[in-house]
């Protein structure tokens, strides 16, 4: 072969190789998710939370949940924060059994931000993301529709009311950003002025 030929494809490959590794080094390695807290729900059930700064320049919230180490639900999106805001605290409300649970965030104990049932897997907020690999032309993944998930986060929270009548518990409802209530911040709702 051409030595001139040789030095072409190697000067190519190199450069194929290493301008993305530079060009994602130049802007900042997307940052690995920071553990806040992980909730030990018993009989190897836990909810772990975690956070990471995002494009719009708050924090995401997301949870995870675990069964005996095994992940059930991975990364699942439930809030935001800004930046500057302290790590948030959480409380959890459950049935009686802890198949169903509902966590709050400290400062609001009573407005629910994620719910899962472990009897049957279904949890709120996570939004179930599906493919159709039958359909060429469709390259990014269907999600489900924000009326959906509502109506899923209204039936288990309506259980998890039921297994705690005597706590006036309510359910974030807002989709998309879902900011969380902040320390001392007052929270309004669609009723309000």
């Amino acid at each position: 072969m051409n030595p001139r030929l040789i030095a072409v494809m190697i000067f190519v490959l190199v450069t194929v190789a290493l301008v993305p590794l530079v060009l994602r080094l130049r802007k900042g390695a997307k940052p690995q998710p920071v553990a806040l807290t992980t909730m030990d729900l018993g009989e190897g059930r836990a909810i772990r939370m975690t956070v990471e700064p995002n494009s719009q320049g708050t924090l995401s919230l997301h949870y995870h949940i675990t069964v005996n180490d095994e992940p059930k639900i991975d990364h699942a999106f439930f809030g935001t924060l800004p930046r500057t805001s302290p790590p948030p605290g959480f409380v959890l409300h459950s049935d009686i059994d802890g198949g169903l649970v509902g966590v709050a965030q400290a400062s609001a104990p009573n407005r629910i931000v994620i719910l899962h049932d472990f009897e049957n897997g279904r949890s709120w907020p996570r939004r179930t993301v599906t493919y159709k690999d039958n359909d060429p032309n469709h390259l990014y993944p269907y999600y489900e529709d924000e009326d959906t998930i509502l109506s899923r986060g209204d039936a288990i929270f309506s259980q998890l009311a039921e297994a705690n009548p005597d706590q006036s518990l309510e359910l974030l409802r807002t989709m998309g950003m879902r900011p969380l209530t902040l320390p001392g911040a007052q929270t309004t709702t669609s009723d309000d002025p």
